[in-house]
């Protein structure tokens, strides 16, 4: 990837631009992107050679009256920047005033490109991961794809050019098939490489043990989330609830503000600061400053993620897009939840007979009716208050007041990062999203075939 300098060499030009192009009444900002991915395919024989790909690309938005004009260009140079401010002038029926170009200076030597032996480092630790995760591959069928996607955005507005700063993260995704079942598989980290492919190889052998044929029983349960899935459950049952665009009437929780809807004590806070985490960023695509928002507070819904079209709520940071392309819309970043006291067996034992979830795949929720599902891919049975033998993957539905209502006031005392919460898709966007929290137990919950 170039030097990060190269996106900021006409910061002056930039903000003169962009102001000179919005009107009274009119708010708006440029945005540029650019995304270098490196990407290696993985089977049960080994590494391939990685594939790289590079893209940039501009974005200028004007927002009037609610609603939002977007011009995208490819390139992320001044070229492109005031290509993009004179079309969107154009269509807006303004008209930018371009002073005198001077040219932009020469972009300067890519002093920050990475030397092959960087490259060749790196595939050479992947490789020792997968042979660490999987030293007897007998049996199994493998494939999956890893990329490690370095993104730099920067975001300029009327007043001021806010480099949103560089984010590497290592993210993988295909299946693992063995003895006829079949189970998705999913990982991301934005810890340093070497620390990011150890904890990949830990998630693939964890992923590789065999599986029961059997699914859990279908009907109420009591489940045990490890605090990987519970950072699912999490994101789904409170995150999406929280967002400001959650439909006309609002969410089941958005509506019901101040009301206590959990355990005491317990608190769910959204963290782009968590510089730990792959959702972190310090101004979000729109320009805003990123902040930590409590969305419960002792059980207690108290917050809203919000972006500059939520209306009447000010932004705290939470606009965000998938590419320069598409435009920002209100989504988490990292969600949080708090420590308790109890120890893993001690949730155990409190359920008795029920499930332990270790890996939830993937999950959605309807946050007007607050109905969710959550498609599990790892679990065991739980018999006597202890774990049992694997099940296959199966779903668990449920309602959002009736499952936070559920949640035990006793939780887990160690708060982990999730391992299989990678990006978010809402609306075909997809953002990396991160996750941290500790084990819980809920009662009451559905569970279900998983639909093929």
């Amino acid at each position: 990837m170039g030097n990060p300098a190269d996106l900021m060499r006409d910061a002056d030009d930039a903000v003169k631009l962009v102001s000179g192009l919005l009107r009274r009444g009119e708010s708006g900002e440029a945005f540029r992107e650019r995304t270098r991915t490196e990407t290696w395919t993985a089977s049960e024989s080994g590494l391939l050679a990685p594939a790289l790909a590079e893209e940039s690309g501009t974005a200028v938005r004007i927002r009037r009256e609610g609603s939002l004009l977007l011009v995208a260009r490819s390139g992320a140079g001044p070229e492109a920047l005031r290509d993009a401010v004179r079309e969107a002038g154009r269509r807006a029926g303004n008209a930018p005033f371009f002073k005198a170009h001077r040219g932009a200076a020469p972009a300067p030597l890519p002093a920050g490109a990475e030397r092959p032996e960087e490259e060749e480092g790196r595939t050479a630790a992947l490789a020792a991961a997968f042979a660490r995760a999987l030293p007897d591959p007998r049996g199994l069928a493998l494939s999956v794809e890893v990329s490690r996607v370095v993104t730099e955005r920067t975001v300029v507005t009327p007043r001021a050019f806010l480099p949103c700063g560089v984010r590497t993260r290592l993210v993988a995704s295909g299946t693992i098939r063995r003895a006829g079942s079949e189970r998705p598989f999913s990982f991301q980290s934005a810890r340093p490489f070497g620390e990011a492919a150890d904890a990949l190889a830990a998630a693939l052998r964890e992923a590789s043990r065999p599986a029961s044929g059997l699914p859990p029983a279908t009907g109420p349960v009591d489940v045990v989330f490890s605090p990987s899935a519970a950072s699912v459950f999490w994101h789904e049952v409170v995150g999406h609830a929280l967002e400001a665009d959650a439909g006309e009437r609002g969410s089941v929780l958005s509506r019901v503000k101040g009301a206590a809807v959990a355990p005491p004590g317990l608190d769910v806070v959204d963290d782009p600061g968590r510089s730990d985490l792959p959702g972190a960023y310090g101004v979000d695509d729109e320009g805003t400053l990123g902040r930590a928002v409590p969305l419960l507070a002792g059980g207690i819904v108290t917050g809203l993620l919000s972006d500059r079209r939520s209306g009447a709520v000010d932004s705290n940071g939470h606009g965000r897009t998938s590419s320069y392309r598409r435009p920002p819309r209100v989504r988490m970043a990292n969600l949080v939840a708090c420590a308790g006291e109890a120890s893993l067996d001690e949730l155990l034992d409190r359920c008795g007979d029920g499930i332990y979830v270790r890996e939830v795949a993937s999950g959605s929720a309807d946050p007007e009716s607050g109905r969710f599902v959550l498609l599990v891919s790892a679990a065991d049975g739980i018999r006597r208050g202890r774990r049992g033998a694997p099940l296959a993957p199966f779903a668990l539905t449920g309602e959002i007041l009736s499952a936070l209502s559920s949640v035990e006031e006793t939780w887990g005392s160690e708060v982990l990062p999730a391992i299989g919460l990678s990006v978010c898709v809402k609306g075909g966007d997809a953002v990396p999203v991160g996750g941290a929290a500790a084990a819980i137990l809920v009662r009451g919950l559905t569970a279900r075939a998983a639909r093929r």
